[in-house]
């Protein structure tokens, strides 16, 4: 019985959530850029892209800081939504590919280049083979998931060894207000899913990474935003 109810609100929760980001993709936030810009992304690269993109964002922060890619890679996002991370991952690998995942199949057809790959899929049962990604990228979209441990396994699964995950995502830094945890709309708006650090930190080690850094502490909403990376080993 308490099975049958956690499925039953599990399917509750992912419906909600789908059914939110399927009202965006049909009617996009007019200050998507500006909000890209203010999470942290260079304004002169948002400034640059098409708005189709930059409309529907609905991320935490920039993740690209700091990385490097030689062109080649198989880049994964998971819960791509829009597909802003998408496209600007594409443009670092033209030899390469970027599989672009989500649960929301509006949200996946604002996007759509040569070496980009559109995937409409449950970031939690991901329809990918084994060790089959050099890097895995995800914008506030692992704290949507209703398993994180399934997920971040999947994830884990997917890459090839030595193989990259780089994540923006929220944490808690305190207990969220009343208001929030009573509002049945919190898990899908990125709230209700957030985990307190060292919460995220075990699940991930959990799943097989190593070397798992949380930085960039960024105050969101009732939440902070932190970058994520870890490594599957060699």
């Amino acid at each position: 019985m308490t099975s049958t109810n956690s499925n039953n609100w599990e399917g509750q929760i992912k419906a909600q959530i789908r059914r939110r980001y399927a009202s965006q993709a049909k009617r996009p936030a007019p200050r998507g850029g500006a909000k890209a810009v203010e999470t942290g992304y260079p304004a002169d690269l948002i400034n640059n892209l098409p708005t189709t993109l930059t409309a529907n964002y609905s991320g935490c922060g920039y993740l690209f800081s700091g990385m490097s890619f030689n062109g080649t890679e198989t880049v994964i996002n998971l819960g791509a939504g829009g597909g802003l991370d998408s496209f600007i991952a594409a443009q670092q690998v033209p030899n390469g590919m970027v599989i672009s995942i989500d649960m929301t199949i509006e949200m996946l057809q604002n996007i759509n280049t040569r070496n980009i790959h559109n995937l409409c899929a449950d970031i939690e049962h991901l329809p990918l083979d084994d060790a089959c990604a050099d890097i895995i990228i995800s914008n506030a979209s692992f704290n949507l998931t209703i398993n994180k441990e399934t997920a971040f396994k999947e994830a884990y699964r997917t890459l090839k060894k030595g193989g990259q995950l780089v994540a923006r995502d929220l944490i808690k830094i305190e207990d969220l207000p009343a208001e929030v945890l009573t509002d049945p709309l919190s898990y899908s708006t990125s709230l209700g899913g957030a985990l307190e650090e060292d919460a995220l930190v075990s699940i991930i080690e959990k799943s097989g990474f190593a070397g798992v850094t949380i930085s960039d502490h960024q105050p969101f909403s009732f939440v902070h935003s932190v970058k994520i990376e870890a490594t599957k080993p060699r």
